[in-house]
């Protein structure tokens, strides 16, 4: 049997390397900074002769765990999988992870990518083992009316978040430039989807942004003046505007329906926004966080303004230290969205994130900061406060990373104030001229002035620079989302570490323990 799923997997790979780039779209096209549609081209080759060494098998976790990772897991989703054929047939993209933990039942996780259709309907990988074993169920359906929900092989992009009773909502971009949001409480059956569509036509998340165009990020949190309720948050940016950037709100309804839809702050041109959200679970504030490219950075480079937006009102309205377009958290150089990170990934979903402590309230901030002297991207954190008068204080700058090139951040925050970020760095290339790239998970307890790094797992990229400005073979986005004093996280990378016979990039699912907990 397993000799005739690896002849099979041979033959698919051959047709699949007969195949061309995705068409390119030129520096001069007026999309070029949207990041939608997404680069879904299912990269896959052949092993290389370096990944037959610490580049192949044995890649994760090859280094030293630092005593402060507890309980580290790391987990190819593709490989650990309930169908065994998927490691020989599975060739999707399978970019752009985002990651839901069930907070009633943390051993059931949903994680999401670019892994195509399975029966018309998009695939979640799901566990309920707590990331040992995953299926990948043909859970999500076509939403109601919807022909164009699935105009991109499958959703264009995607996000996931649980709310309580094991609901499980989820916000995806269709490509007629639309957000559409249902719930669930099963992920593995489709029947239980739940869309809002009166006249079964589903209701757009976006209810006033009219070119919705890009990634919808979306996050559920109490109720800030009935803590019983559930919230559904959705950002987007609206391109019909400068671009605008514009939170979705729907209040304490299954499936949610959404009433509320207001203007967090604007962006300008040149660079993707990266409209993210975080909440503070405690108190019910959401806080809405994005790029605004001001000037020409250094050597090609962009200058950008970090901008923070917070709603402590349930999104009925937006306004930080008396603005209501947001505030300048950092100006920075970024080198986004051209040249593309390791000559593979366009930097089309922006380099920021960001999270709340939720025993403090305190908002932590992680973004791009190129270094004036050597070029590298580097990441930098920045720990914002309550002022006590209503407002916020933005404190000191402190350096995630060294002098390496780095992108596409996402940072937790456990119970015990442990903060928690990771990363990508570009390191190089291969002989074969293959860049190579690591995962990292790095840990900070004492609020940035030192950082204790682990790599997750250090592979090589299943494609070169195919020429196409907008290629993405890792994606605009990972998520790390956190329960009590553990880490659980997502993000693509080559499934060669884990026992692929070839190189395809997979999603892969890590998770560790920082202290008593979870």
């Amino acid at each position: 049997m397993q000799h005739v799923m690896k002849t099979m997997s041979a033959l698919i790979l051959s047709l699949l390397l007969l195949g061309g780039p995705a068409a390119a779209a030129g520096p001069d096209d007026p999309e070029a900074i949207r990041s939608a549609p997404p680069d879904d081209t299912p990269y896959a080759r052949e092993a290389v002769p370096e990944e037959a060494g610490p580049l192949g098998r044995g890649a994760a976790l090859s280094g030293a765990i630092p005593p402060q990772f507890r309980d580290v897991r790391i987990v190819d989703t593709v490989v650990n999988n309930t169908d065994v054929t998927l490691l020989f047939t599975d060739l999707f993209n399978d970019g752009e992870t985002s990651i839901a933990i069930n907070p009633h039942n943390p051993k059931e996780i949903v994680i999401s990518a670019f892994s195509g259709l399975v029966g018309g309907n998009a695939p979640l990988w799901h566990s309920l083992d707590g990331g040992f074993t995953w299926t990948k169920e043909p859970s999500v359906p076509p939403a109601p009316g919807i022909p164009q929900i699935f105009g991109c092989g499958g959703p264009c992009d995607q996000t996931y978040d649980y709310g309580r009773e094991g609901r499980l909502s989820g916000a995806i971009l269709s490509s007629e430039t639309n957000v559409y949001s249902g719930t669930t409480t099963d992920p593995a059956d489709p029947t239980d989807w739940l869309w809002f569509a009166p006249g079964n036509v589903t209701q757009r998340t976006n209810q006033v942004g009219q070119n919705a165009a890009d990634q919808p990020w979306l996050l559920v949190n109490r109720d800030p003046i009935n803590p019983d309720q559930d919230n559904i948050y959705v950002a987007y940016d609206d391109f019909s505007g400068a671009p605008d950037m514009r939170v979705a709100v729907a209040q304490g309804t299954d499936p949610p329906v959404f009433i509320l839809d207001q203007r967090t702050g604007f962006s300008t041109a040149f660079i993707n926004p990266g409209h993210r959200l975080a909440d503070d679970q405690r108190r019910g504030i959401m806080y809405s966080l994005f790029q605004r490219r001001i000037a020409p950075g250094a050597d090609g480079s962009q200058n950008i303004n970090y901008m923070l937006n917070r709603s402590i009102d349930g999104g009925r309205s937006w306004s930080l230290n008396g603005s209501a377009t947001g505030i300048i958290v950092a100006n920075a150089d970024s080198t986004q969205p051209q040249p593309k990170f390791c000559t593979v990934n366009a930097l089309l979903g922006g380099v920021l994130h960001a999270a709340v402590d939720q025993e403090s309230g305190d908002l932590f901030y992680v973004y791009g900061h190129r270094d004036p002297v050597t070029g590298n991207n580097r990441l930098a954190l920045r720990r914002i406060v309550d002022d006590g008068s209503g407002g916020v204080l933005v404190g000191a700058e402190h350096f995630v990373t060294g002098q390496v090139q780095a992108a596409i951040p996402s940072v937790a925050v456990a119970k015990n104030g442990t903060v928690g970020i990771f990363y990508y760095t570009c390191d190089g290339f291969s002989l074969s001229g293959f860049p190579v790239f690591t995962a990292h998970f790095t840990l900070t307890t004492d609020l940035g002035a030192t950082f204790t790094d682990l790599g997750l797992l250090t592979f090589l990229s299943s494609a070169q620079d195919n020429g196409d400005p907008r290629q993405r073979v890792l994606g605009d986005y990972m998520q790390t989302k956190v329960l009590d004093n553990t880490f659980y996280g997502s993000f693509t990378g080559n499934g060669l570490g884990f026992g692929r016979p070839f190189a395809n990039h997979d999603p892969i699912f890590f998770r560790t323990s920082v202290g008593e907990g979870k």
